[in-house]
């Protein structure tokens, strides 16, 4: 049944078409039918559905499909299909898979409904997933892959020294939204509360005026979200204007 309340978020995108393509996918699944990019697409259609529940401020059943998209991706990172798909070379096995899977977007799109549902466990599963030797060089990482090794690694646990380098790259490019979302993760490490709503809400009115748009894709801060709750967990409280308030999801 349908709200009958103002919508969230008005206009965005229909969500039922990722939910048509995001049961086939689960019924293929189910059958033992479903092949790599079956597993690949489940995570963003399910991420979709989520925010399109959220922008019509069904919570319950954001809560839901949110749950379903951190499932999907677990099951692409982590699955057993790993071992029992061949690829077209002939090889199999998570070795094999962790070299030739796409995976970025797929953290991208997924943290976020990890750190709303605050499942830390797969949080940190998520972020330990991208492979070692595709870490680049913090010296030869530009603005945007900068800004994602940078928070992987924070999630990671690794040293600050390592972190700090890709954040220093991050906030030396060009593109404004790495240069924003920086301070707000150094304010995650300094554990410093002001510091990090003052930065977090800076990037969230960059989002709305730059980054907003009506597709499910755009319709919600995905950084910003993942961030909000990583400072909730360290007891952080953000005041989010009425401006940015709906393009971060939660669940409390």
């Amino acid at each position: 049944m349908k709200s009958t309340s103002p919508p969230r978020i008005s206009s965005v995108q229909p969500f039922e078409p990722a939910l048509s393509r995001a049961e086939i996918i689960a019924a293929l699944k189910k059958a033992g039918e479903a092949q790599e990019c079956d597993y690949y697409w489940a995570v963003s259609e399910w991420s979709r559905v989520a925010i399109g529940y959220w922008a019509e401020f069904r919570n319950s059943e954001c809560k839901k499909f949110s749950q379903e998209c951190v499932q999907a991706v677990l099951d692409y990172f982590y699955g057993k299909w790993r071992d029992v798909l061949i690829a077209d070379d002939g090889k199999t096995g998570d070795e094999h898979w962790r070299q030739n899977c796409l995976w970025y977007e797929e953290v991208q799109r997924s943290l976020p409904f990890a750190s709303a549902l605050s499942d830390w466990e797969a949080v940190k599963k998520i972020a330990t997933y991208p492979p070692e030797d595709k870490l680049p060089e913090a010296a030869k990482a530009k603005g945007e892959t900068a800004w994602g090794w940078a928070l992987i690694t924070y999630l990671r646990g690794e040293p600050r020294k390592k972190v700090e380098a890709f954040l220093a790259k991050a906030e030396g490019e060009k593109a404004k939204r790495p240069k924003l979302l920086a301070p707000v993760l150094r304010a995650l490490m300094d554990e410093d509360a002001k510091k990090f709503s003052e930065t977090l809400l800076a990037y969230l009115a960059y989002y709305r005026k730059s980054e907003f748009k009506t597709e499910l894709d755009k319709a919600i801060a995905l950084d910003g979200t993942t961030l909000y709750h990583l400072g909730r967990k360290l007891g952080f409280k953000v005041e989010l204007p009425e401006a940015v308030t709906n393009h971060v999801v939660r669940f409390d």
